[in-house]
C-alpha cells in the first residue's frame, strides 16, 4: 500500500509534553481528523511533522521521502494551513506570495491569483491586516499554487464564523476527490469532523489513543439509556463511564462481541460524545 504520510515510532519531548511512539498513515484521497483535549499534544506533533521542531526520534515520510534527508523535496509537497499565520504580516498578500513561491519548485503565479479572486483576498493589502478568515484563506490559495500534496491544517477554523467554516469544509472535500491529495486536519470543533473526516486520530497525553475510520469509530462505543436503577445494574464487559441526572442516565461502553445490546435505548455516539465520556471516564481499564 502507498501511503501519502507514514509516520513511524515518532517521539518527541518538548517541556512537560511526550510524545510517545506515534504510528500513523495517511493513503491518497482521504481526510484525517487530529482531535485530542488542549495540551495533548496535537500541535506538538504537527510541529514536529513540519519539522520546525527537530523529532527526539522515528520517521517521517511524505510520498516516500523522509523528511531527514529529502527536508526540501518533501516541504515541496506539504501545504500548511496554520491557526499561527507563518507569512510575513508586514508584507502584501501578492508580496508575500512571490518571495515565498520563489521557495517551491511547482509554484504558479496565475494559479494563485485564480485562487485569490475565488477567495475574494485583497491582493495588495497587508497580510496583517487582513482578517482571520481571509489569512486561512490566503495560506490555503497558496498551498494550492504550489501543487501541494499534503495538507497539514492546525485549528484553521478556530475563531472562524460558521460559513466559512462551512467553506472550509468544502475545500477540504474538493481537495482530495482526485484521489492525489489528503489532508491532515487538526480541530477541537468535533461537528467539523463529524461531516468531514474520513480517519479520527485521538491523542491522549502524548500517545495515539486510537486511529480508526470513521464507520469502525461508530461502531466501537455505544451510549446506553435507561433509569437510574438499569444503568447502574449494567454488567457488561467495558463500561467506561455511567452518568446519572434528574433527567438522564446514560452509560458509555466499549462493544464486546457477542454481548448483546438490543434490550436498551441506544445511541451511536458523535466524535463530541466519545472525547467528552472518554475524558470524563478514562482512557483505560482497570
Amino acid at each position: 500500500m502507498s501511503y501519502l504520510l507514514e509516520i513511524n515510532n515518532l517521539e518527541k519531548k518538548l517541556g512537560n509534553l511526550h510524545l510517545k511512539s506515534i504510528n500513523l498513515n495517511l493513503e491518497p484521497g482521504y481526510i484525517m481528523g487530529l482531535i485530542g483535549v488542549n495540551g495533548c499534544g496535537k500541535t506538538t506533533l504537527i510541529n514536529t511533522i513540519l519539522n520546525i521542531y527537530n523529532k527526539d526520534s522515528g520517521i517521517v515520510k511524505v510520498n516516500g521521502l523522509s523528511m531527514d534527508s529529502n527536508e526540501k523535496e518533501v516541504k515541496d509537497q506539504i501545504g500548511f494551513i496554520l491557526d499561527e499565520n507563518m507569512f510575513e504580516n508586514t508584507m502584501t498578500v501578492i508580496h508575500n506570495a512571490k518571495t515565498f513561491g520563489s521557495l517551491y519548485s511547482k509554484f504558479n503565479k496565475e494559479l494563485l491569483l485564480k485562487f485569490c479572486e475565488r477567495f475574494d483576498i485583497p491582493l495588495n493589502k497587508k497580510l496583517g491586516k487582513l482578517s482571520t478568515g481571509l489569512k486561512i484563506k490566503f495560506q490555503l490559495a497558496f498551498a494550492l499554487s504550489h501543487d501541494a500534496k499534503l495538507f497539514i491544517m492546525d485549528e484553521p477554523s478556530a475563531g472562524l464564523n460558521p460559513t466559512f467554516r462551512k467553506d472550509l469544509i468544502r475545500y477540504m472535500q474538493e481537495l482530495v476527490e482526485d484521489g492525489t491529495r489528503s489532508v491532515i486536519f487538526s480541530t477541537h470543533i468535533t461537528e467539523d469532523l463529524d461531516q468531514v473526516g474520513d480517519y479520527i486520530a485521538l491523542i491522549h497525553d502524548g500517545k495515539l489513543f486510537f486511529n480508526l475510520n470513521k464507520e469502525d469509530l461508530k461502531d466501537k462505543y455505544l451510549i446506553i439509556n435507561g433509569s437510574k436503577e438499569e444503568i447502574e445494574s449494567l454488567t457488561y464487559s467495558k463500561i467506561i463511564y455511567r452518568e446519572y441526572g434528574e433527567y438522564h442516565n446514560a452509560a458509555f461502553i466499549e462493544k464486546v462481541k457477542g454481548e448483546n445490546y438490543k434490550t436498551f435505548k441506544t445511541k451511536v455516539p458523535n466524535i463530541e460524545d466519545i472525547m467528552y465520556y472518554l475524558e470524563k471516564g478514562g482512557y483505560s481499564y482497570a
